[in-house]
């Protein structure tokens, strides 16, 4: 039964005609090129992204004009006087050119939007302030974990695909999914690539899907999607029922008409609509019941907060730490502060710790785990276990400098050797080159990163292969002998 589509009645086939009008009208509205060009966006095919080299900086100055023209007594020109690097910051700016194709007073109005709903939903003192988890509170979390986001891989042109469950909407407040909603989306900009491809959404209403709230909240969900710049690629509805399509007439009012010509709506059983979602390039959802969708969301808890990290980021795969630019970037803080901390007493450690997290976050980073699943996803680390890996990090760096103390303090004498060193001797304490010093500085250099990203019972490995190498070659590790009568074989 439920895998035969409602009867429709005289007024169900007048609901079903106005929206099928509207998408009509909105494709008529675009020229031939454009509607050509939407057609390839939507159907995964388009693999155009924007040489941003040839436009970007006269839109930016025409994005800038615009604003002066706009801004009085917005929310952006609270944030503007609070933090004018923040708002005025060229990756800022770009991300939302980029979300409204280049078009710089569209992108001037969405800044505007987009402060006015941060404003509503996390208040002026956030304004300035990239909204992550720790921003959100427990009822936030509470509806994320519904499972109602959740972001199903990519699709054949590789841009990321969002599903929304609206049978699993769920929340105390409407202003706590909303609030959820906006650092979901976020979170997805957060990748450059995204930004440049767009997302793919299907919001999915079919049988038990279908949304329990009567649509409570509908509109101000729309509202918070038009006020973050993320380029929506494409917009797949999905339901078995057609009244459904009243909740869809009145998206499609207020959407823009290239976006409305983006949106696709599939009325069937869920076989019937996932085969749909196939033509256009985006995987089968394995659920056919609620059941089948906790056990493909993991249980209780969805992977709502899935995110992809970027260059800022510092991972933590499992027990080990990733080699990301974010992660080599929180080790030269650790170094640089390390005695700082050694010797202060628990606030001022406190205190330490707080402020590289701080500077990861300021510089457009986030902490995250990987999930340690079948297909690995990422999830911002919670703020307590973020700063025990950093002070741990702090002791390690100790640990370490104790240990190349006693090594450079313990001198060894070995065998001595006669003649001249060999071409590839590796004479240690000595700052004449020789050509083992040279290709030992390029093997070090070679597999720093990767010694870096190993677990500390591991990286003798790469040590061994790097002396394995200078052996190879006819090389040997010499150093002075203590008592200043040349040179002796070293260990």
């Amino acid at each position: 039964q439920q895998n035969r589509q409602s009867k429709l009645t005289g007024e169900d086939e007048k609901k079903k005609k106005e929206v099928d009008d509207l998408l009509s009208e909105a494709f008529n509205e675009l020229t031939f090129e454009e509607r050509q060009r939407q057609q390839e966006v939507l159907h995964g095919v388009d693999d155009n992204i924007a040489v941003e080299a040839t436009c970007i900086n006269s839109a930016l100055q025409e994005l800038d004009n615009h604003l002066l023209r706009i801004k009085r007594g917005s929310a952006y020109e609270i944030a503007e006087r609070m933090d004018p690097e923040y708002v005025s910051a060229r990756a800022f700016r770009v991300m939302f050119l980029r979300g409204n194709e280049y078009n710089a007073k569209k992108s001037a109005s969405q800044m505007l939007r987009f402060f006015e709903m941060k404003q509503k939903l996390f208040g002026v003192e956030k304004l300035v302030k990239d909204i992550t988890l720790e921003d959100l509170d427990e009822d936030d979390r509470a509806s994320l974990n519904t499972g109602w986001l959740h972001l199903h891989g990519k699709d054949r042109s590789g841009r990321v695909v969002y599903i929304q469950f609206s049978g699993l909407r769920a929340f105390k407040d409407l202003r706590n999914e909303l609030r959820g909603k906006f650092y979901f989306f976020m979170s997805l900009l957060r990748s450059e690539e995204t930004q440049l491809k767009g997302v793919v959404g299907v919001m999915y209403s079919v049988h038990e899907f279908k949304d329990k709230t009567n649509g409570m909240g509908y509109f101000e969900n729309v509202q918070v999607s038009l006020a973050i710049p993320l380029y929506n690629a494409g917009v797949h509805t999905c339901c078995s029922d057609v009244r459904e399509y009243a909740l869809f007439n009145l998206a499609l009012k207020i959407m823009p008409a290239k976006l409305v010509a983006r949106n696709r709506i599939h009325c069937g059983s869920h076989l019937e609509c996932q085969y749909r979602l196939c033509s256009f390039g985006i995987s089968r959802l394995p659920i056919n019941t609620i059941k089948d969708a906790m056990s493909y969301l993991g249980g209780d808890k969805a992977h709502s907060m899935v995110i992809e990290p970027n260059a800022n980021d510092v991972l933590y795969i499992g027990s080990r730490t990733g080699n990301n630019p974010g992660n080599h970037y929180l080790r030269n803080l650790v170094v640089e502060l390390w005695q700082v901390y050694d010797s202060g007493p628990s606030d001022t450690k406190r205190v330490i710790v707080d402020g590289i997290v701080e500077k990861i976050h300021s510089n457009g980073g986030r902490f995250l785990t990987n999930s340690g699943a079948l297909q690995p996803y990422w999830v911002e680390s919670p703020i307590e276990e973020v700063r025990t890996k950093v002070a741990q990090m702090f002791r390690n760096q100790k640990r370490a400098w104790k240990r190349a103390s006693s090594l450079q303090n313990k001198v060894i004498d070995g065998t001595p050797i006669t003649g001249d060193p060999l071409p590839y001797d590796v004479i240690l304490g000595k700052s004449q080159n020789t050509r083992g010093k040279e290709l030992l500085q390029h093997l070090i250099k070679e597999r720093s990163e990767e010694y870096d990203a190993l677990d500390r019972g591991t990286k003798a490995t790469i040590v061994v292969a790097v002396v394995e190498t200078i052996k190879g070659k006819g090389g040997r590790f010499l150093q002075p002998a203590s008592d200043s009568s040349g040179l002796r074989i070293g260990y």
